[in-house]
């Protein structure tokens, strides 16, 4: 009798447990959700649940397909992830050759060739303007000294030019005196003869 009892005892809760689980909505839902409510919706056997095998083979499936799906969202998030490291690595290569290339570039355009020698353009503007400068000053050295030679030059031939007609106008006179001379000692030996 007891064994009897208990069979109808838990026909009668599978039949429960059945019945209910036919209205069960496994379809919907996150599956924490599906857990509850099939757990909610399950009957019970003194402290235990009863839930039909066919909905937790269900249960089962649905939650393996999540986890595959999740899975595979995980595995196609670490291949993006993977790929954006790769791009990230290979812009920073990038980056760090554009750096080197606008350091040098930077430095070409802050240097000048100046007798095959790199020098900053600060110093070669300051070089520049030294020779300018130089160069300025020797300039108007030459010129003072050219001003003073032609002016010394244009004082010798004037005394050239004076000299030279005090030289003529003695010549002329030494030239009449020598004449006159002559013509005295002629008359004198004339004289002196006759």
């Amino acid at each position: 009798m007891n064994r009897i009892f208990l069979f109808l005892l838990l026909t009668t809760f599978t039949l429960f447990g059945q019945q209910n689980n036919k209205k069960i909505d496994l379809t919907h839902g996150t599956i924490a959700e599906k857990f509850d409510r099939l757990y909610q919706k399950s009957g019970k056997y003194k402290q235990y649940k009863v839930v039909e095998h066919q909905l937790i083979l269900q249960l089962k499936n649905q939650v393996l397909d999540s986890l595959n799906k999740e899975r595979k969202l995980i595995h196609t998030h670490i291949n993006t992830i993977t790929d954006l490291q790769s791009r990230i690595d290979k812009l920073e290569a990038d980056l760090k050759i554009s750096r080197e290339q606008i350091k040098q570039l930077s430095e070409e355009k802050d240097t000048i060739s100046f007798m095959s020698a790199a020098v900053e353009k600060s110093q070669y503007k300051m070089i520049m303007w030294l020779l300018v400068s130089v160069l300025l000053l020797a300039l108007l050295y030459f010129i003072y000294a050219f001003k003073n030679s032609n002016k010394e030059t244009k004082t010798a031939k004037n005394n050239l030019e004076k000299l030279e007609e005090e030289y003529n106008n003695f010549r002329t006179m030494s030239l009449e005196r020598e004449q006159l001379l002559k013509r005295q000692l002629l008359d004198e030996q004339k004289k002196h003869q006759a």
